[in-house]
Parts: C-alpha cells; sequence; structure tokens
C-alpha cells in the first residue's frame, strides 16, 4: 500500500521590519485559495533571511529592500510605508502638522528603519553630530514605542506601526520634506522556483494592488 500523499510545505521567512497587516491579508489568501499548502513562517534576522534563501532553509522570504542590496536574490517589490515621527502624547511637537529634522535636534531621537530609507538616513546623519548630538538605532520597535510613550525620546519608524502603538501613550506626525518610504519586498533565489513558491508571489503582487487601489 502506497504511503499518502503529504501536504506541500512552504517555508516564510520574514524580516521583524517586514511584519504588517499586509502580510497579514496576503496568509489569509493563501490559506483560503490554497489550504492544502501549510505555511511555517518564521521571524528571522535580516542576515540570517538572506543566507536561508541562499542554502535553502528558506523557500521564500519577505523583508525591508535594503536587506537585499549586498546579495544576489530575485527581489519583488511589493509595498511601500512612510516613515514618520514617533512622539509622547503630550509633546509639544504635536503642534507641528509636519516636524522637520532641525526642530528635532532639541530632543533625544530614536531610529527603526532607518537605514532601509537612504535619502532620509543621510539628512540624519548630516544633522547628528555624533559628537554632539547623535541619533540611537533601536533593534526593535517595540522598545522604541516604550521609550517614546515613557518621554525619553522621540522616535522615526513606519507610519503603521506608530499607528498601532496609540495605545501605548505614542503618538504620530509625518516628516516635512517627505514622504519617505520603505519598502517590503518578496525574495526568493534567482535560479527557479517551486509552482507554491510562484502561487504565493502572484497572491502577494494581488494583495499589493488591492492594498495601493
Amino acid at each position: 500500500m502506497s504511503a499518502p500523499d503529504q501536504s506541500p510545505i512552504l517555508r516564510l521567512a520574514v524580516s521583524a521590519d517586514a511584519l504588517s497587516p499586509r502580510l497579514a491579508s496576503l496568509l489569509a489568501l493563501q490559506r483560503a485559495e490554497e489550504p492544502e499548502t501549510i505555511i511555517l513562517l518564521q521571524e528571522v534576522a535580516a542576515g540570517d533571511l538572506v543566507r536561508g534563501l541562499e542554502d535553502g532553509t528558506y523557500d521564500v522570504g519577505m523583508a525591508l529592500a535594503a536587506t537585499t542590496t549586498a546579495f544576489t536574490m530575485n527581489a519583488q517589490p511589493l509595498w511601500a510605508d512612510e516613515l514618520a515621527l514617533a512622539v509622547p502624547l503630550r509633546s509639544p511637537l504635536l503642534a507641528y502638522p509636519a516636524v522637520s529634522l532641525d526642530a528635532l535636534l532639541h530632543y533625544p531621537l530614536l531610529q527603526w528603519c532607518l537605514w532601509a530609507c537612504e535619502a532620509l538616513r543621510q539628512q540624519v546623519d548630516a544633522r547628528f553630530d555624533p559628537e554632539m548630538h547623535s541619533a540611537k538605532d533601536v533593534t526593535s520597535f517595540d522598545l522604541l514605542a516604550v521609550l517614546v510613550a515613557a518621554g525619553f525620546a522621540v522616535g522615526i519608524a513606519p507610519r503603521s506601526h506608530i499607528a498601532r502603538a496609540r495605545g501605548w501613550g505614542v503618538a504620530m506626525r509625518p516628516l516635512a520634506n517627505g514622504p519617505y518610504l520603505v519598502s517590503t519586498q518578496l525574495l526568493r533565489r534567482p535560479h527557479g522556483s517551486a509552482r507554491a513558491v510562484e502561487r504565493f508571489a502572484e497572491r502577494a503582487v494581488k494583495v499589493a494592488a488591492t492594498e495601493a487601489a
């Protein structure tokens, strides 16, 4: 007697900065249209994601665009998010309809995902002299939100993340002279993909088009 066919498995690696409601929409669509394929989702560091794709640990990945700059990957742009300013609920910066970087020189500044937006990163580096007033990277948005809500700092992060942190005591303001965008890409190995990966990629493009409409 032959063994029953095993369900196909799709190993999906996602960097923390690419976790978003759009990814949830994509996974829901995948589950509705192809329930027989098992999705094994793992949150990984950006460097581990790329290495895992190269050595076959993962079938497909999702990360911010700058993750792929030093690697040869099949990178498919999906959706973009705007970088904005996270401030405490009673911050004087809420008086500004849009906040300039010069106004931030009076505040400790935290940054998350800024490396993925070259245009804004260069401006921050030019204004925030490490010897006088440095902008500090944080390893997670949750840490940024806690420190901002407590009044220790203000922070630059993707708008969608800041919007979900209002219940923590965090408000959002646009950055002047923007928008400054960070984009999420779907990553695959450059030499061929399984049909399940191709179908997943097609659904990702469909979700991206729906969100942009």
